[in-house]
């Protein structure tokens, strides 16, 4: 069985593009008349996976909000009766986005053609459709509960997108002084100091060394400016490298927890993450070792994601997850409580969702903190070192005024 790409028109008229399974090609293209659809371009694929051509666009992430629409849309019309090849065509035509567009067609053509489930259709994306996505529609398909499922997943995905949003948007103003500062004072060393060189050398004096400083490091970035940015890339790049591999990216992750402010910061954001993935999960009806195993899989930060094989030993071996938590020594004590409280009294997937709640509250607080903080440190850098600029050009002229008077 071979994979191949197709680009066809309808009867009506409308291209359309997708993938299809055959022997050959001129099965293929047998299948795709029989159809109704008349070919313009069919492209063989490997055995498995995404056609050639396809893998451009099945590589591209999608954002989490629109896999929210996505995950309501679908739900809503299985609630209305429709049948889910249908339901995935009708979320398709509205949707605007290219490459969940596509996605989707293949979907449509995988559970027409072989009859897969919708996790097993959705697994052939899974740059697209993570780990938490694919399970969670995998437990609603085997426990009959496919709509509660989606909707649940909406609700996880939205929050999830609203935090990360308040986050980002959080920081913009920051970012966006430190690049302007940034460029300020490249643009003042670069192109405006070297014009006062041949004015400070017509005073025939011996200059401030504030002066001298100032005018060497304008000369050196004047000369060499191209290659210091191709070499600060260049780190960029190198450190980039260096902190994918795992070793390394634990250990800094490890500091990184530890940084003032930062850390804590870093690790409510963890955590209100993965009690939203968890409570979501078993609340759907997933095994709680599945959960915990899907859950470890969506943490970023490696030094958290590292106590979760210690917590699925502990949870398989009749091990309270509370305890397990607890000997982890990385999550704080009112999670540890908080999840007591919810084994305890069999509300598990509850308090999960109230820690998410109260962590991702926390998490909009610190980073408002955060934000108060870092501003005008920034703001009393800058205006630093842009004054004192400003005082090593001055000095020369007001030494000149004082020889004068």
């Amino acid at each position: 069985m071979q994979v191949f790409g197709y680009t066809a028109l309808t009867d009506a008229g409308k291209r359309t593009r997708g993938t299809i399974r055959s022997q050959d090609r001129r099965e293929a293209l047998a299948q795709l008349l029989s159809r109704g659809m008349h070919p313009v371009a069919i492209e063989a694929g490997p055995a498995e996976g995404v056609a050639p051509g396809a893998w451009r666009w099945s590589l591209r992430r999608v954002p989490t909000r629109e896999l929210a629409v996505f995950a309501r849309q679908l739900a809503a019309l299985l609630q209305a009766g429709l049948p889910l090849v249908q339901a995935l065509s009708t979320v398709r035509q509205q949707c605007d986005n290219k490459t969940l567009q596509r996605v989707l067609e293949d979907i449509e053509g995988t559970l027409h053609q072989e009859g897969d489930t919708l996790a097993d259709a959705m697994g052939r994306h899974p740059r697209v459709f993570n780990a938490v996505f694919r399970g969670l529609v995998r437990a609603g398909e085997e426990g009959g509960t496919l709509v509660d499922v989606l909707q649940n997943l909406a609700s996880h995905l939205s929050k999830s997108a609203k935090l990360r949003g308040q986050v980002i948007t959080a920081f913009v103003y920051p970012g966006f002084i430190l690049c302007l500062g940034i460029v300020a004072v490249f643009v003042l060393m670069t192109f405006v100091i070297p014009r006062f060189e041949e004015l400070f050398l017509s005073f025939g004096q011996t200059l401030p060394l504030p002066t001298r400083m100032l005018l060497a490091v304008s000369g050196f970035l004047g000369r060499w400016w191209h290659l210091l940015l191709a070499a600060t890339a260049g780190g960029v790049l190198a450190l980039i490298g260096v902190l994918r591999t795992p070793a390394v990216r634990l250990q800094a992750d490890r500091v990184m927890l530890r940084v003032p402010v930062f850390g804590s910061l870093l690790l409510k954001m963890e955590i209100a993450r993965i009690c939203r993935t968890l409570g979501t999960l078993l609340r759907s009806g997933v095994p709680i070792l599945d959960a915990i195993r899907v859950t470890g899989a969506t943490a970023g930060n490696q030094r958290v994601k590292q106590c979760f094989p210690d917590l699925l030993r502990g949870v398989a071996g009749g091990e309270a997850l509370a305890v397990v938590l607890e000997r982890s020594a990385v999550f704080p004590p009112m999670v540890v409580n908080l999840v007591r409280t919810g084994e305890e009294s069999g509300e598990l997937p509850a308090m999960l969702a109230e820690l998410a709640a109260l962590y991702e509250e926390e998490t909009e607080r610190s980073v408002s903190g955060v934000v108060k903080l870092v501003e005008p440190l920034l703001i009393v850098l800058i205006g630093g070192l842009v004054a004192g600029i400003v005082a090593a050009i001055m000095l020369p002229v007001f030494e000149v005024n004082t020889m004068v008077q």
